[in-house]
């Protein structure tokens, strides 16, 4: 009687192992499915907006001998798009900026972090962010920008910038979807056509 019982408690035990580590496998389980990724392009668990924005140029991406920006002005008292000139940004825009290291983002008047928000191919550039990473504005004016190498704000030389810049403006970032298209003039960069912006595609999803 005594063996029967040692069987059964062990084979009790066992079970009571099992259904444990089951349990504590489904939790890890659905912990970990719920989960968001962190980042310019994920989130916190909050629904989020992602802006896309899609940068063709006339020739070929070439960050050896320029660099690509992108700038953002998200304050809710802005009234009109970022300069073209980059003497005339303000503190606070938000921008990015496509050079031979990669993509770096940030805010103006501080230091910017290269992040894998975006990739660039032979005739355009792509960025992918997060609206959380540019305080979820209501609102959004940009530009697009190229200019030369040089780092220094008063020395850098423009090569082109969207004409009319007003036609990137986001006016309502809470749509369920925004497409929008918006052509330059072609051949109008200083820099030749490895600098010539020919179309922007801004997409909100």
């Amino acid at each position: 009687m005594r063996k029967v019982n040692l069987v059964e408690n062990r084979k009790y035990s066992l079970r009571s192992l099992l259904l444990i580590f089951s349990l504590i496998f489904i939790i890890l389980f659905i912990n970990g499915c719920a989960r968001w990724p962190d980042g310019p392009d994920g989130g916190n668990g909050v629904e989020q907006k992602l802006l896309v924005i899609r940068v063709g140029i006339n020739g070929k991406i070439n960050t050896e001998d320029g660099h690509y920006y992108i700038v953002f002005d998200t304050k809710d008292d802005a009234l009109t798009p970022p300069s073209e000139d980059i003497e005339n940004w303000k503190e606070g825009y938000y921008y990015i900026r496509l050079d031979d290291m990669g993509f770096c983002f940030g805010q103006w008047s501080s230091s910017c972090q290269y992040d894998s928000i975006g990739n660039a191919y032979d005739k355009y550039f792509q960025v992918n962010i997060d609206l959380e990473y540019l305080g979820n504005p209501e609102r959004i004016f940009m530009n697009i920008i190229t200019t030369d190498n040089d780092d220094d704000d008063d020395e850098t030389i423009i090569y082109d910038y969207i004409n009319n810049s007003y036609d990137l403006t986001i006016n309502d970032t809470y749509l369920s979807s925004y497409n929008n298209i918006v052509d330059d003039f072609p051949s109008d960069s200083a820099g030749g056509p490895n600098f010539d912006i020919t179309r922007v595609t801004v997409n909100i999803y």
